[in-house]
């Protein structure tokens, strides 16, 4: 055996002896080791949400934890208020109207429904809530609205559509831009700033549309290229700049109509020819259907139709006067009286609300029978012939009372017959300043005048039936009045309410309408009427901000639509159902007018499609023209060389003749009456509906 094969050997036996005496160790030597082991303190990070949580630590060092990223601190921040459009931190209710306020409903005719939290609404120095839940079972936005937004930087609209240059609108590239999105169709309009803006805050851009918008149709606003007076561009706002970017934000409200706006991006882009980078805003809107503005409204009618039967409950006569002239010769009987009607509103007197069905169907329910006074002119030309029987529709804040309108009715052999549009009568004048210091009271003013359009429609059936029968209406034995055949003039507010009396009445299907316009939320800021509310709108107690102010008319006008004049001229032509006939207006405006502006007159002739009469003083964009020989309705503005109201939302200063010249002026009387009675077009102006104010008479 060699050496180094006896060194191995030895050291295996070695080894072999080690082992097996226990001398590399035993389990109780490492159990031993182990415990002294635990009992070191080991610091270290204890926190379980650390990326270096250290699990055999017994001493904490919050110090030492490292933890992952907060994903929020890459979230973009927007100033967030629940009930609240988001997109624009301007406002809570920006821009308007706008889905952020409609939710689904599968139960409604357009699939929608507004929806208005508890503090979606501004509040008023005096209210600091206001709840308008009638408005929230509507179907969509008003056809009828203003439209509008803000930017933190004023735009610049020098250069677009303005309200002489409409026809801008539709030309390519033009800044904004209004789409039908159900047909793609480009809406004519024209772009101003608020005039009455506060220098505190920014200031509303409005798009004016020149009609009334389509019922159950969803439209889409854009803006791009917008641009400051120092000609630099436009800041979107945050919360829509980061949609348009796909920056995500801690906005629950942005995050929730992500979806929604991608799909908007998509047709902008597929329907358009602006890029989604390009936009400075964008939003869409559906608007209401004409069975949710005008269905309860309908209901109503019909149940106080029904009650009433073919010829009414009933008339009493009050007083009966014969009016003699200067020279003792009988001139006209004025009448006083009541005819009974079907009444939904819980109180004759302001401010009350229409009975419903339930806090969710609007379905008007009968109250009781009551009393409604009435005023009537009998011309003494009666005596010959039976005077037409025309229903008078008075001004703003007025009542029913004819007894002004003999001049009139003698020359026209017409018996003029009234009563009062509660709602914007003088009844009214009281409720409506504390109105605009609770915006909920304006439901009450609004369900006043709906209850007032049935007692139009009660007192006309009435006076062609029961009260025709009253022997105060006969002389001689004779009937004084012609009652088969009644038609409709109003003036101002008479003019304004008009179509929504004739659409409502069985027995109406023509009318003429002076000094009138339509939608009344685009009328209000430009009427000098507006000036003794104004200063309790806008004080401390009402509404010091333009911002919440501009934001309140618009949202009072889904009150108003039911009886709004927009709603019953869209329905003109082609009715409604079987509900609302057809029917023929003669529109007559003056030139100047600082009541009911010139902007609002042609917008109600556009809204019915009522051409223009070619004597006319001017011809407004998108109305044809016609000459005496047409058949059907027309329009014709006077021109008495009045000074021009103001081109701003605002009104001018008073007193100003033009309101009421066409009402004195003969040539136009002769015109409109002849439309009433002969069912004629007759150019009393011979091809130039100029006047002056020389001998301009009422009487």
């Amino acid at each position: 055996m060699t050496p180094i094969k006896n060194q191995i050997s030895t050291i295996l036996i070695i080894a072999m002896m080690l082992i097996s005496a226990g001398c590399l160790g035993n389990n109780d030597d490492e159990k031993e080791a182990e415990d002294i082991q635990s009992n070191i303190p080991l610091t270290g990070c204890m926190d379980i949400t650390a990326i270096n949580y250290d699990e055999n630590a017994t001493i904490s060092d919050g110090d030492s934890c490292e933890f992952p990223d907060d994903p929020a601190d890459d979230l973009l921040s927007i100033p967030h208020r629940d009930g609240c459009d988001n997109t624009n931190p301007i406002h809570c209710m920006l821009p308007f109207p706008s889905d952020a306020f409609l939710v689904d409903d599968d139960s409604t005719n357009t699939g929608k429904r507004i929806s208005y939290s508890a503090n979606t609404i501004p509040s008023s120095g005096t209210v600091s809530q206001i709840n308008l839940p009638i408005i929230n079972q509507i179907d969509g936005a008003s056809p009828n609205t203003q439209i509008m937004t803000a930017f933190d930087t004023d735009p610049d609209v020098s250069q677009m559509a303005g309200q002489y240059s409409i026809e801008k609108s539709l030309e390519t590239g033009h800044p904004s831009m209004i789409i039908n999105q159900n047909t793609g169709e480009l809406i004519p309009h024209w772009t101003e700033i608020d005039i009455r803006s506060d220098e505190s805050e920014p200031s509303i851009i409005h798009l004016r549309t020149i009609k009334a918008l389509d019922h159950n149709t969803s439209y889409v606003i854009l803006f791009t290229d917008l641009k400051d007076s120092d000609d630099n561009y436009i800041v979107a706002p945050v919360g829509f700049a980061a949609l348009r970017d796909n920056v995500i934000t801690n906005s629950p409200d942005i995050e929730d109509r992500r979806t929604d706006f991608q799909e908007l991006f998509i047709w902008i882009e597929e329907n358009t020819d602006r890029s989604i980078s390009s936009l400075q805003t964008a939003w869409v809107f559906n608007t209401a259907s004409t069975e949710s503005i005008i269905g309860p409204l309908l209901s109503m009618r019909n149940d106080a139709l029904e009650r009433i039967g073919e010829n009414g409950i009933g008339c009493t006569v009050e007083s009966n006067e014969e009016v003699l002239d200067e020279d003792g010769n009988r001139s006209h009987w004025m009448l006083t009286g009541t005819y009974t009607a079907p009444q939904y509103t819980e109180s004759f007197y302001p401010p009350t609300l229409i009975r419903r069905t339930s806090d969710t169907d609007r379905t008007p329910v009968f109250v009781e029978n009551r009393e409604i006074p009435f005023w009537l002119v009998i011309p003494n030309t009666a005596v010959s012939n039976p005077a037409d029987l025309t229903i008078w529709g008075h001004g703003f804040l007025g009542t029913g009372d004819t007894s002004g309108l003999y001049g009139w009715a003698n020359q026209n052999n017409a018996a003029m017959l009234g009563t009062s549009f509660y709602g914007w009568s003088s009844d009214d004048t009281i409720s409506i300043e504390y109105a605009v210091l609770d915006m909920e009271k304006f439901q009450h003013q609004a369900e006043r005048l709906e209850q007032s359009m049935i007692n139009q429609v009660v007192m006309i059936k009435s006076f062609m039936g029961v009260c025709a029968d009253l022997p105060e209406l006969h002389h001689n034995d004779s009937s004084l009045i012609d009652n088969s055949n009644p038609v409709y003039t109003g003036y101002s507010n008479g003019a304004i309410r008009g179509p929504s009396i004739i659409g409502l009445s069985p027995d109406l299907n023509r009318g003429v309408l002076w000094a009138g316009g339509s939608s009344f939320s685009h009328i209000i800021e430009r009427c000098t009427q507006y000036d003794r509310f104004h200063f309790i709108f806008a004080s401390e107690y009402g509404y010091s901000s333009q911002l919440d102010r501009a934001v309140a008319i618009s949202i009072m006008q889904s009150l108003w639509d039911s009886v709004e004049s927009d709603t019953f001229l869209s329905l003109r032509e082609e009715g409604y159902l079987d509900q609302v006939e057809p029917y023929e207006l003669m529109t007559l405006f003056s030139i100047g007018d600082l009541q009911i502006s010139n902007i609002s007159s042609s917008r109600m002739m556009r809204t019915a499609n009522i051409p223009i009469l070619d004597s006319s003083t001017i011809i407004p964009y998108g109305i044809d023209v016609v000459n005496e020989t047409h058949q059907g309705s027309v329009g014709v503005f006077f021109d008495g060389g009045y000074i021009h109201a103001p081109d701003g939302n605002e009104y001018g200063e008073e007193p100003h003749p033009a309101h009421n010249a066409i009402g004195a002026l003969k040539i136009a009387r002769d015109m409109a009456f002849a439309y009433l009675q002969m069912q004629d077009i007759l150019d009393t102006c011979n091809g130039n509906c100029t006047f002056t104010s020389d001998n301009l008479s009422w009487g």
